[in-house]
């Protein structure tokens, strides 16, 4: 065999091993983005119970300048005063978090510890301290806002038998910057196109970190033990191992102000890529051949989930596949090399039709249109931050988003 078809060879093999996880990991995204619509209606929450007993939980370190607009989103509200209240863990901190919230009237806990440090660690010491009296904690980061309705929300999917669920997670600043719009595209195809559907499915839900509420019966009989960088995807895997159902609703949402800029972006997406990346490794197929021997589709899914979570990751892979195929259709212009470039053009053609659906649902206008255009860039920084994610992936270091 020439050294031109060895070449040839080797590249079409590259093509195929990048091309085939990308076509898996889009027929799963197309599937539910079919079953995602028509999309269901918003119930009216003002019947629903309100005697569930909740505390909100704000982990916080060195969070002087956004705590008082997460403590005002509290205060209101739609549900009796007397049924909830909140506490805020100020987690090693050395400014004036504190005191902010004791003036603001709110419980503070404040929490030194200079070798468990990080929100998971924050979580598990406040839990412990705060769990009598409650039906369930809601956790809600920092600089987050909850919408009216999530209590009201959190305490009818309890009902309901569930023992933990996620709310939306919103973009509150999607106009910003190309950077901000391209994460409020993003969060909206995770919300209302992959999450939304695989909770009407019955499948995996991974909690998001912040806007989730838990069952104070179901953290007695799973303590919080978490303590990675992405400590809300662990706990949620092993609540799934011991077969307690997580939901996801599309009724209510936290908010929050997204990176804006290059420097916040780099920080807070490598510590989520790393994280995710890193539980992938560890965890992804143990989950699936778990799901498989004891014919479980929780456990299968929750595996496959974490090897998809990643939409830089997917388009990189597509990214890789064309230009491979693209390269050995000119240089050996076969059948083999025409339906590999048939093929990763046409899944790419599908990604665009998915993101374009995204692109939708979060709603189009002059200025935004304007930011999508200059989107290619912040893809393009996106995939540099999940390629730095995976040469750093055994880096379990917490590291705070910078904030304007």
């Amino acid at each position: 065999m020439a050294i031109e078809e060895v070449v040839i060879t080797m590249i079409q093999v590259v093509g195929i091993l990048f091309l085939v996880p990308a076509m898996l990991i889009s027929a799963y995204n197309c599937f539910l983005l079919v079953t995602a619509f028509p999309r269901p209606r918003k119930s009216n929450t003002s019947n629903q119970p309100t005697d569930c007993q909740f505390i909100i939980l704000i982990p916080a370190h060195n969070e002087e300048g956004n705590i008082s607009k997460t403590l005002l989103s509290c205060a209101r509200l739609d549900y009796p005063e007397s049924h909830y209240k909140v506490c805020v863990v100020a987690d090693n901190c050395s400014d004036r978090t504190a005191e902010i919230v004791r003036q603001h009237g709110v419980l503070c806990l404040e929490r030194y510890d200079d070798i468990k440090r990080g929100k998971g660690y924050a979580l598990e010491w406040a839990i412990d301290q705060l769990k009598d009296n409650i039906d369930a904690f809601v956790i809600l980061d920092a600089d987050c806002m909850l919408e009216q309705n999530a209590l009201k929300v959190f305490a009818a999917s309890f009902a309901k038998g569930a023992g933990a669920v996620q709310s939306r997670y919103v973009v509150a600043n999607p106009d910003e910057s190309p950077l901000s719009y391209a994460q409020a595209v993003g969060n909206t195809i995770e919300n209302d196109l992959f999450y939304a559907s695989k909770s009407r499915l019955g499948l995996a839900i991974l909690l998001r970190g912040t806007g989730m509420a838990i069952k104070k019966a179901v953290l007695s009989e799973h303590p919080w033990g978490a303590h990675s960088i992405v400590e809300d995807v662990e706990y949620s895997i092993g609540l799934i191992r011991h077969g307690v159902r997580v939901d996801f609703s599309s009724e209510t949402q936290v908010l929050s102000d997204f990176p804006a800029t290059v420097g916040q972006l780099t920080v807070q997406r490598k510590r989520w890529a790393t994280g995710n990346l890193n539980l992938g490794k560890t965890q992804a197929l143990g989950l699936m051949r778990d799901g498989l021997v004891k014919k479980n589709l929780q456990l299968f899914d929750a595996g496959w989930t974490l090897l998809v979570l990643s939409r830089p990751l997917l388009i990189l892979f597509l990214a890789i596949a064309a230009v491979a195929s693209i390269t050995s259709f000119c240089f050996a212009p076969t059948q083999f090399s025409l339906i590999l470039l048939l093929g990763s053009l046409g899944f790419i053609a599908l990604n665009i039709v998915y993101f374009s659906v995204g692109i939708a649902v979060l709603g189009l206008s002059f200025k935004r249109l304007g930011l999508l255009l200059r989107t290619p860039f912040t893809v393009a920084r996106l995939i540099g931050i999940t390629l730095a994610g995976l040469m750093d992936i055994n880096n379990n270091a917490w590291a705070r988003t910078p904030r304007n």
